[in-house]
């Protein structure tokens, strides 16, 4: 084990990643594909601004996940950015027995974007996207979405963090 000054070289596996990764503050979203009885939603905190010309983002979701194909087959998906405010959504949409459907459609309402995805009402802002490309990363896939609109929330509005493990949100 080499160290340098406080730092400590490990052989990494997924618990040290995880810690590792742990340390690098991330916000958090809901990623929606679809509405009503087709609504399907995840939690995520990897999302990367990838492009300004043109404008796109990057997610990464599980392989093994419904909501991969979901995205694959109908191109598109909406990433909204939770609020501080928000972190009971997001806990609810990242355990594995999730509401799917008309479920999460009655959790989360019935405001849609134009590809039919639904918005999360109190959304610090939400970015409806059209993939533009895919690449199959160990167990996730990355979607490439190009931006083809933004919704604003309200600019004094403090998005959720994700931290050491825990929730958190800026300071004043």
């Amino acid at each position: 084990m080499a160290t340098n000054g406080e730092l400590t070289a490990v052989l990494p596996d997924s618990a040290v990643f995880r810690r590792a990764m742990g340390l690098f503050p991330t916000g958090v979203a809901l990623v929606t594909r679809g509405r009503g009885a087709d609504t399907q939603v995840i939690t995520v905190n990897s999302l990367v601004s990838v492009s300004l010309d043109p404008i796109m983002v990057l997610i990464s979701v599980r392989t093994a996940g419904r909501m991969r194909s979901l995205i694959a087959d109908g191109g598109t998906f909406t990433v909204n950015v939770l609020g501080s405010d928000q972190e009971e959504l997001s806990t609810l949409f990242a355990r594995r027995d999730r509401p799917r459907g008309e479920d999460a459609a009655a959790i989360l309402g019935d405001t849609v974007d134009g590809a039919g995805n639904v918005l999360v009402p109190g959304a610090v802002t939400c970015l409806e996207c059209q993939v533009d490309a895919q690449h199959v990363a160990g167990d996730h896939v990355l979607f490439l979405g190009k931006v083809t609109t933004v919704f604003l929330g309200d600019s004094d509005d403090r998005p959720l963090l994700f931290h050491r493990g825990q929730y958190a949100s800026l300071g004043a």
